[in-house]
């Protein structure tokens, strides 16, 4: 009980390095969150939404930036503004839930949330923080283009819980190995006959393509919102690049932007293919999502 106080206070306090990112931000947040794991056990309590409650092991790097509300703001607020109650997201790597739970916050009880992780350990805890929303479900799967059993490397550092993949996109020998369940997005709306589908995030090392071909159905039916992160070195490790992936978009007539703290910039090669937190949108509904993500103080540059 005392620990769970002491965590929740202190994670009170900092709450505002997310609503403020400033140089530094980041190493204030690990050294608080360092303090509180000394003080509490590495158990990291939070409240990121209104009588949301979030766990977090303090121990690992990720964990701590969430416990600090400074991880992936940008992602944080931009969803904030674009889901809508009733809404139905998916968070394919969903990691512990930091984006799931606000999602479900977001969308409330007619709305649904599909959270998908294939790390075990981290499907744990994300199912314990998304107990507390009886419409959001919690599924323990890799997704890829095709569904069947592949292997998982998980992180080889246990402080850097964010970096286990499937094998099939690079294996590096260092992690422990697994198999585990994958399906594609596709096979998933016709096993629980999603109706349904205004967002998704992917966040998935390396996968992002073969997720993208696997859905290939379910995006031409509902045309949803896609946030994706696009990093160069992994895509490339995966044969593939940002500009695959870009095109791939663009021919299901997408839009994309470079998606920053405040700030969208129309997605270049030239400017973006190192590493980029892109925000594809359907061409069709493209002007009034981002008229408002406008109103809500993002600066647009095209």
């Amino acid at each position: 009980m005392f620990s769970e106080v002491v965590s929740r206070s202190l994670s009170n306090a900092t709450s505002a390095l997310g609503e403020h990112p400033f140089r530094g931000r980041e190493r204030l947040a690990d050294a608080m969150a360092r303090l509180v794991g000394r003080l509490c056990n590495d158990r990291g309590v939070s409240f990121p939404c209104r009588g949301v409650r979030f766990e977090t092991d303090l121990s690992d790097r990720v964990q701590r930036q969430m416990w600090a509300g400074a991880y992936e703001t940008h992602l944080r607020d931009c969803f904030r503004v674009l889901l809508k109650p009733g809404d139905t997201y998916a968070d394919i790597g969903a990691h512990i839930g930091f984006h799931a739970v606000s999602a479900a916050f977001s969308v409330g009880a007619a709305g649904r949330v599909w959270a998908f992780e294939a790390d075990p350990e981290m499907y744990k805890r994300l199912v314990r923080n998304l107990s507390q929303f009886r419409w959001a479900n919690a599924l323990n799967n890799a997704i890829w283009e095709k569904t069947g059993t592949f292997t998982f490397e998980r992180s080889a550092s246990r402080h850097e819980s964010g970096w286990g993949t499937l094998t099939a996109v690079r294996d590096l020998g260092q992690g422990e190995h697994l198999n585990v369940n994958a399906v594609s997005l596709d096979e998933w709306r016709e096993r629980f006959q999603i109706n349904r589908l205004d967002s998704i995030k992917i966040d998935a090392e390396g996968s992002e393509l073969a997720i993208l071909r696997g859905a290939r159905a379910t995006l031409d039916r509902f045309r949803p919102i896609i946030v994706l992160e696009m990093n160069g070195v992994l895509l490339e490790q995966a044969g593939t690049s940002p500009e695959a992936i870009a095109r791939h978009l663009t021919g299901l007539q997408y839009r994309l932007y470079r998606l920053g703290w405040r700030r969208l910039e129309r997605w270049t090669s030239a400017k973006h293919r190192a590493f980029s937190e892109t925000l594809s949108l359907p061409a069709e509904h493209a002007d009034a999502s981002l008229l408002r993500l406008e109103r809500a103080a993002f600066h647009r540059s095209d």
